[in-house]
């Protein structure tokens, strides 16, 4: 089930005015809660790589080496694939270890002025293809209806409470707090149990393209 902004209003609402409904949408109580909910947004988002924020990138070199990301990167996942190959990620600063005729990229940029991937090969054309997949930051929570991304809600729940109640020099914001890092361990803990079907939830020891192969058979 999606929950939205207005059901963590809610939520907060119970706890702290002992109401089923939030207050009114764009009054002061709504605002200042609804910045502490997407200051918890931010919590969650930089605490963990979350597969429900992983996306995939397709797009083309236009004319030259940079290829601007998307506004919503925040970090990249795997080798992006450019042309017909997979580019290895380098930090800039180990540029000089390689040739003009080696293959890789870099990040570079940040959320402020923009960030983008520098492309460095000898033989990039224009209108290759780049794909990739990143992890992309939550669009800040601003009308009633936006969808929380959160598998589990009640994390904003709870971590909006901790900083209201902080705000509040109520002594019960360490509670809050508490509550709020135990069910982030429980996504975590989620987010690393895998489904029986899942190629990724053994661990490969090497090639596994044998067909009929048993131990102890010649």
């Amino acid at each position: 089930m999606a929950n939205s902004l207005q059901d963590i209003q809610n939520w907060i609402s119970s706890e702290i005015d002992q109401s089923a409904t939030a207050p009114t949408a764009g009054g002061t109580d709504w605002n200042i809660r609804n910045n502490f909910i997407n200051r918890s947004l931010i919590d969650w988002s930089e605490s963990y790589d979350w597969e429900c924020m992983k996306k995939v990138n397709n797009g083309m070199i236009t004319g030259n080496a940079s290829y601007s990301l998307p506004a919503d990167y925040r970090k990249i996942d795997g080798f992006p694939h450019i042309g017909l190959y997979d580019f290895p990620v380098v930090d800039a600063s180990n540029n000089r270890r390689y040739t003009s005729s080696d293959r890789f990229v870099n990040i570079l940029g940040n959320p402020r002025d923009s960030q983008v991937m520098y492309i460095n090969d000898t033989n990039l054309a224009s209108g290759a293809s780049v794909q990739f997949t990143y992890y992309a930051s939550p669009a800040t929570l601003s009308s009633a209806s936006d969808i929380i991304p959160i598998p589990d809600p009640t994390y904003l729940v709870q971590r909006s409470l901790y900083y209201l109640l902080k705000s509040r020099e109520d002594g019960r914001f360490p509670e809050a707090k508490n509550e709020s890092d135990r069910i982030l361990m429980r996504l975590i803990e989620n987010e690393n149990t895998l489904g029986l079907s899942n190629v990724d939830r053994r661990v490969s020891i090497g090639p596994e393209n044998y067909k009929n192969w048993r131990v102890g058979r010649d």
